[in-house]
């Protein structure tokens, strides 16, 4: 696949996290948006998920709903503009791996129905493995700069 269309790819999914985030604003100044999510989660959840969401979710909410929103904006810039392509796309996919753990479709069948779920995990391991940061990113001016010295 031509690197502009992994470029293209890149800055669709940046735009989508950027977009997440900003749905989010609502979270900074309370925790139960959040909240209301978690207990709807909590009603079905499975051993894994209801064990993640007492020990890891419910104790840490105020700093999740506020970092949640945050991480989503800050990777939807960095991808956008390429820059610190690869660690950006690893902490956006265990933000993605997050979402669905705390929500009970990571070891389900709603991970492949939901359009957050396998086609987006999909996207960022592809971005992750095609060199992303390659085609119109600040990754890739940076690189070429380097090399320039060195020549």
């Amino acid at each position: 696949m031509p690197q502009r269309w992994i470029a293209f790819l890149r800055i669709i999914v940046g735009l989508f996290f950027l977009g997440q985030g900003f749905n989010k604003l609502d979270w900074y100044p309370s925790s139960e948006f959040l909240r209301t999510s978690l207990d709807r989660y909590a009603q079905n959840a499975p051993p894994l998920t209801a064990w993640y969401q007492i020990h890891v979710a419910y104790p840490g909410i105020e700093v999740w709903s506020r970092m949640i929103p945050t991480g989503e904006m800050l990777i939807g810039i960095a991808l956008v503009l390429g820059l610190l392509t690869v660690p950006t796309l690893i902490i956006a996919l265990a933000l993605v791996v997050n979402y669905h753990l705390a929500n009970g479709a990571l070891f389900s069948n709603h991970l492949i129905a939901d359009p957050y779920g396998l086609l987006l995990i999909a996207d960022l391991i592809v971005l992750t493995a095609s060199n992303s940061g390659g085609t119109l990113a600040l990754d890739a001016s940076r690189r070429k700069k380097g090399t320039k010295g060195k020549a």
